[in-house]
């Protein structure tokens, strides 16, 4: 059990690193007037996607649907 949950709060780190870029990204994008820096905000979002089906998986045990 104490397995899957580190691998729970593993993916939840993950999932606020994202949230987190793409709040820097979609914030200094505005500030700054830089259409180049959604990118930052676009691979936050991607990171954050990606955190949430390790997550899923991990509450369901690995397996996979």
């Amino acid at each position: 059990m104490s397995v899957t949950l580190t691998s729970e709060r593993g993916a939840l780190v993950v999932v606020f690193v994202g949230i987190a870029l793409a709040l820097a990204g979609a914030v200094l994008a505005s500030l700054l007037d830089e259409p180049s820096l959604r990118w930052l905000a676009t691979g936050g979002v991607l990171v954050q996607v990606t955190g949430w089906v390790r997550y899923g998986r991990a509450r369901r045990g690995g397996e996979r649907s």
